[in-house]
Parts: C-alpha cells; structure tokens; sequence
C-alpha cells in the first residue's frame, strides 16, 4: 500500500476536508483576532492603562460611585410622588435609563436599587422593548417614579412631550399589556 490508496476511501476525503475546513477557520480567526489587537493598540490599550493606572483613578471611581449612591438617596428623599399616572412612553423612560447610567459611578445595580430591588432581568427586558410592549413591567411605573421624583428635586419643569401625553392620555398611560391574538 503507498500514500495515495486511502484516497479510495470516502469517509477519509469527507474527514480530510473536515479538518482543512477547521484549519481555515482557526487560521481566519487568528488573522482576526490579531487585526482586533492591532485595532485596540491603535485607539489607546485601555486595558493596559486600566491595569497600570494610578490609585487617582481607582479612588476618582470610588468617589463618583459614592456620589452617584448620594444622588440617589437624595432622590429618594423627594415626597409626594406615589400612586400616579404614567405619562412618559416605554421608549421615553428608556432613554432616561440610559442617559442616567451614562453618568459617572452609576452602575445597573444601583439603578435596581433606587427602583425598590428589581430584577435584573425585568430591567434588560424593559431596556430591550419595543414601543409600548413592556407597559405592564414593574419597572414601567418605579421608573417612572424615580425619573418624576429626579425632575422635581432638579427643578425642571415637564417636556413637552410630557405636556402633550398629559392632555392626549387623560389618565395616562396603561399598565395592562394587551393580549396578542385577540380577534
């Protein structure tokens, strides 16, 4: 028998271009991977500079994260917010979110907190909604108590759009989610 006579073997040529197709693949994806590395060397290795930074910037973190539990408990401190209506649309108090986690040392788990310890995953199911569709979550109304209780300690008056679903929404918004399917 010499070199070629597995050739005859169809299971051997499906298993040859198994493996040929699986060194591919590996070689792509290190070529890949190393385009990715170069990408992130070029924009400023952030991970390198997280690691050597100076202890300024772990207690500037530690700072802002203790000033964002301080804005939140003086938020909480605001009375007279219970029992409303919602006039803000899911997609409104989305964006408010993600501005507010946006801010420095605020983390998901704070935000939870403030809410009355929500579930993680009510919040990513909320966040991930479309339109009007997650108007029966529990994180509809606290977010929209905790956001209305932010305005009032800031001081601002309501958007417009706040104005509009206020005269448009007598009531405000539903917290029922309709049953798909109905005829």
């Amino acid at each position: 028998k010499d070199q070629w006579s597995a050739l005859q073997n169809g299971t051997y040529c499906a298993a040859a271009r198994l493996l040929a197709k699986a060194k591919f693949e590996s070689d792509m994806a290190k070529k890949s991977g190393s385009a990715k590395r170069k990408a992130a060397a070029r924009d400023g290795n952030t991970a390198k500079k997280a690691k050597c930074g100076n202890e300024n910037t772990a207690s500037s973190n530690a700072l802002a994260k203790e000033d964002a539990k301080l804005l939140i408990d003086r938020i909480q401190a605001v009375e007279g917010i219970s029992g409303i209506e919602v006039y803000d649309t899911c997609p409104q108090l989305v964006a408010k979110i993600k501005k507010f986690l946006a801010r420095g040392g605020m983390t998901k788990a704070n935000l939870l907190r403030a809410f009355g310890n929500i579930n993680s995953n009510s919040l990513g199911r909320f966040l991930s909604g479309k339109g009007q569709d997650q108007c029966a979550s529990v994180t509809y109304k606290a977010a929209y108590v905790f956001f209305e209780k932010l305005r009032i300690m800031e001081g601002k008056p309501k958007t417009k759009s706040r104005l509009k679903n206020e005269s448009e929404q007598i009531g405000g918004f539903s917290l029922i989610k309709r049953r798909a399917g109905g005829w």
